[in-house]
């Protein structure tokens, strides 16, 4: 395996780059200040340069710790990303409070607050731009081949296939399929699965790692016995094989989990993640500032929208559907219509962008999702919430198992998790898992990650068509 750059010259240099970026910005916006009171477009002079200079030696080692506690320094991404821009949301918060509270610790440098709040936003913009320039280098050199890791999976049953469908259907996350191992080894081998090889049962682990290229071990399989496990976990070590068990404990994986123990057994106790009641307020009032602005600043576009529908095909401007809201009541959602009026609205959705159902305005809307600012109105009204689970039909709730039933714990959403991960590109079994996680997980903060996100996704129609 071609690999790439020393983690800890990655880090090195990102630790660099950061401070000469923060050098950069702070004297910037210092002779931006003083050039802006020379102009007489400022109320008065700025201070010497020389308060700033020592002001410097405490600002950006407090910043650069901001970085390194909330993780701005590593270089593993979560599958969706999200982690990137929640890390630098936090890092600039912090920063900011931060540097105010040093401001007034230290008056006798007297930092103006134009220095302070300029340096802090321009130096979010650098970290959110950098670390996105890093990441999509390190995705670029995956999909040549350098710094991916091979993989062995233990399991050849569901579980097992889909980290196996994981791995072929995002190339850029950086693992390359060796093959299976079968966890039972008295039965008959499999040749293959989907043309990867069965390179044997788990009896065999140790002559297989040894005669394949592998560096990580992952066992799918839902059940095995506990000294089965270990021996294996011991195999791998052996070899400097690192071992990670893939669950299919669903309310695991979507849950925060606490350890308990009892009596010296460690137990998982899964919490109940209701958003508290003043964050529910709050998101309450995010819902109706972000949906009025929308509507407002998107309101010359939705008329010119109107008027373009109207003159391409026949039928209504809006589209209206029923579907199942918090709580499993039933609300009509808006949309603009994409679709010809003699299109049966219950039907299986569109997969294909040239499906004839759709109108030649429709196309257009449904790439860039312009045919869901409807849905703003349903938020003001209260029946959607800005990020929530994708709103369901009436006829797929009824058939929901009760533990399905939980999505209607929350108001479904214009965006949410399957928007900004892949959208329709998404099987829907991996969209209600994203609904779950988001459930389990709400907060105010992860709704403004989630907004933030779904802007470029929506700019160049990811998972759209």
């Amino acid at each position: 395996m071609k690999r790439l750059l020393n983690s800890h010259y990655l880090t090195a240099a990102l630790v660099v780059a950061d401070i000469a970026a923060f050098t950069t910005i702070w004297f910037a916006m210092y002779y931006l200040r003083d050039h802006l009171a020379d102009l007489g477009l400022w109320y008065k002079p700025i201070n010497p340069v020389r308060p700033y200079i020592y002001a410097l030696q405490v600002y950006l080692p407090y910043w650069l710790l901001c970085e390194w506690y909330y993780g701005n320094f590593e270089h593993r991404e979560k599958l969706t990303g999200l982690n990137q821009i929640s890390r630098i949301l936090k890092t600039f918060i912090a920063g900011l409070v931060g540097s105010l509270a040093l401001a007034y610790l230290f008056k006798q440098w007297d930092i103006g607050r134009f220095v302070l709040l300029t340096s802090s936003f321009c130096y979010f913009w650098w970290l959110y731009l950098s670390r996105s320039m890093l990441k999509a280098w390190k995705q670029a050199q995956v999909l040549k081949g350098i710094g991916v890791i091979n993989i062995l999976v233990i399991g050849v049953g569901r579980t097992a296939r889909r980290v196996m469908d994981r791995i072929l259907n995002h190339p850029e996350g950086g693992y390359r399929l060796v093959g299976f191992v079968d966890p039972h080894p008295r039965r008959k081998l499999r040749r293959s699965i989907s043309g990867f090889p069965v390179l044997g049962s788990t009896r065999e682990l140790t002559k297989i790692l040894r005669s394949h290229p592998v560096e990580q071990v992952f066992l799918a399989v839902p059940k095995m016995p506990q000294n089965e496990m270990m021996n294996l976990i011991v195999q791998c070590e052996d070899l400097g094989v690192q071992f990670k068990i893939v669950t299919n404990l669903f309310e695991v994986i979507t849950s925060q989990v606490r350890i308990d123990v009892i009596d010296e057994v460690p137990v998982i106790h899964l919490r109940n993640t209701e958003m508290p009641f003043v964050q529910a307020l709050l998101k309450r009032l995010l819902d109706l500032v972000v949906a009025s602005f929308l509507l407002v600043v998107f309101a010359p576009l939705m008329i010119g929208v109107a008027i373009a529908i109207r003159l391409d095909s026949r039928g209504p401007v809006l589209f209206r559907h029923l579907r199942v809201g918090k709580g499993g009541k039933p609300f009509m959602m808006y949309k603009f219509r994409t679709m010809h009026v003699d299109a049966d609205p219950y039907a299986p959705a569109p997969t294909d962008p040239n499906d004839p159902r759709i109108t030649r305005v429709g196309r257009w809307l449904r790439r860039y999702s312009i045919d869901e600012f409807p849905q703003l109105f349903n938020v003001l009204k209260g029946e959607m919430s800005m990020v929530g689970p994708r709103p369901e039909m009436p006829f797929l709730v009824e058939q929901y198992e009760e533990w399905q039933r939980r999505r209607l714990d929350v108001k479904p959403g214009v965006t949410g998790l399957w928007q900004i991960v892949g959208r329709k590109n998404l099987p829907l079994a991996l969209n209600l898992e994203y609904d779950f996680y988001y459930i389990k997980n709400q907060s105010l903060f992860f709704d403004i990650v989630i907004l933030l996100k779904t802007i470029p996704a929506v700019i160049f129609g990811k998972g759209a068509f």
